[in-house]
């Protein structure tokens, strides 16, 4: 008697084959990306086959892969573990998408192949009927009939020859477009990591939950900006944007994606401190020897017992900076291979105390400067940032941050200037003491506001310093600066609109009539 399945249970049955874990096919659950390679952890239910008295499961990894990094763990209960692990390169299993693609410029180049082809038969063409020239005709009717015959034939093959070359450059350029699409999707090697595990008490139903990471390269992120200043509300609009890529060969589809600031670091422990030896330094002598080929000679062991003494010398300590990193978490994302796609990392407003900076000693322009403060410590790495002021654009440059505070600047305002006008500059002897030499300044600082309305400028001067006790400096400044540092005077200015505000300032030098100063870049 014949038994039917009922065609129900034949779709279930189909449908359960179809969704099923395949062995040995790995899923990325979770990628931590840094700048230039990622932390990728994956799962895969692996198949295990009898390996003498073990059991053996094999999986794959990309071919961008560090095999050394690679750490394994079993998701099983009860006494099965891993006994050994080893690793071999194989050919690269490709996707239905990158054979698609390997078809495709196949194709291309079966296609350019040809029109090359076509070239060359064209150009022997050409070169045989020039060659014809040389022919004698008996008679000069013949000759008529070569020449137009030579002429009609040329002029063809060269038509015909003009007429392939644009779809030679053509193919060329689609070729080396498909060409840079497979690179970005599986990088420039056609090989994969082939992953074997030997396992000890593998259950007997053949299959074991393998999760793994490992490190990965040929992707990465950078962080792109938007730094909008919005002076009358005191704020900056802060956008941060990551434009993230990878190219392992296999799309990531809805993987836990997080972003590190910085690489991970490879060392993980300090180098040894060498000793400090400080010693009299061994002094060669050099007899003089007559003729070049023998001067050459002793030179040469001269340089070579400093080079052997180099050597036997311990290497000085290399700065190595070993730092954590911010980790940012953005959730589930799916990022096909070869794609750059950029996603959002934060949106911030940044209360922002806003001035206008000018150094009149350098220049009269005044520059927009926003001084930002936060509650928390802050780490944005270095990327490329566009800058705005009030929705318009100003340029685009570098940007980082790191502490709880920092100055951004937005160009300069061309109506808020500043201008240094020179009052007096003197230099001579005193009557009495005509052993001193003395010099004299006296310039004012005008700092102007064309704005309708009222705005806080910040004027920064170079602090005149002696490098000499016997160099005398009497300074006096009208009004005095609301900051001094060692090297500079600040004042804070409140200009009214249409007006302008002046700093005098009187600088008086004495010292020795014999010697010889360095005034400095300001004279």
């Amino acid at each position: 008697m014949k038994h039917r399945i009922p065609t129900a249970c034949l779709i279930c049955l189909l449908f359960g084959s179809l969704l099923a874990p395949i062995p040995g096919l790995a899923a990325p659950r979770e990628v931590t990306l840094f700048p230039a390679s990622a932390q990728v952890l994956e799962t895969a239910r692996l198949k295990a086959v009898t390996e003498g008295s073990l059991k053996k499961a094999t999986f794959t990894l990309p071919a961008q892969a560090d095999p050394a990094s690679l750490v394994t763990r079993l998701n099983e209960a009860g006494k099965t573990r891993i006994v050994d692990q080893a690793w071999r390169q194989i050919v690269r299993p490709d996707d239905e998408k990158i054979l698609g693609l390997r078809k495709r410029i196949e194709a291309v180049k079966t296609e350019r192949n040809a029109v090359q082809a076509t070239i060359k038969a064209l150009d022997t063409q050409i070169q045989f009927w020039q060659l014809q020239t040389k022919a004698r005709a008996k008679t000069l009717a013949d000759a008529g009939n070569l020449a137009a015959a030579i002429g009609r034939n040329v002029k063809k093959a060269h038509q015909d020859k003009m007429a392939r070359e644009p779809e030679l450059e053509k193919l060329d350029r689609k070729l080396t477009e498909l060409q840079d699409e497979l690179n970005r999707r599986v990088g420039r090697k056609d090989n994969a990591w082939e992953v074997t595990l030997l396992l000890s008490g593998a259950p007997p139903a053949g299959e074991v939950s393998a999760e793994y990471s490992y490190s990965l390269s040929g992707c990465g992120w950078t962080p792109q900006y938007r730094l909008e200043a919005r002076p009358r509300d005191a704020r900056i609009l802060f956008t941060w944007e990551a434009e993230i890529w990878q190219s392992s060969g296999q799309d990531w589809g809805q993987v836990v994606l997080n972003l590190a600031t910085l690489q991970p670091s490879q060392a993980i422990a300090p180098p040894d401190l060498p000793p400090w030896v400080i010693k009299p330094r061994e002094v060669v002598a050099v007899k003089k020897v007559a003729g070049k080929r023998s001067r050459s000679k002793a030179l040469a062991a001269v340089a070579e017992k400093d080079e052997a003494a180099e050597d036997a010398a311990p290497a000085p300590p290399q700065e190595d900076r070993q730092s954590t990193y911010s980790l940012w978490r953005l959730g589930k994302v799916t990022l096909p291979a070869g794609v750059r796609q950029r996603v959002r990392v934060k949106d911030e407003i940044w209360t922002s105390d806003f001035a206008h900076l000018v150094r009149p000693g350098l220049s009269g322009h005044a520059f927009v400067r926003a001084a930002v403060r936060f509650p928390e410590v802050l780490e944005i790495p270095p990327g490329q940032a566009i800058y705005m002021m009030d929705g318009a654009i100003l340029g685009k440059r570098s940007f980082s941050l790191a502490g709880r505070e920092g100055s951004l600047f937005f160009g300069d305002d061309p109506l808020v200037s500043a201008k240094v006008e020179l009052l007096s500059r003197q230099s001579g002897e005193k009557r009495f003491l005509a052993d001193r030499q003395t010099y004299r300044w006296e310039w004012r600082t005008d700092v102007e506001n064309r704005r309708d309305t009222a705005v806080r400028v910040r004027v920064e001067e170079p602090l005149p310093q002696s490098r000499d006790e016997r160099i005398r400096l009497t300074v006096k400044n009208e009004p005095e600066p609301a900051e001094q540092s060692a090297a500079a005077w600040t004042w804070v200015l409140d200009v009214p609109p249409g007006q302008k505000k002046s700093i005098t300032t009187v600088i008086n030098l004495e010292a020795p009539r014999d010697m010889v100063i360095d005034l400095g870049w300001r004279k």
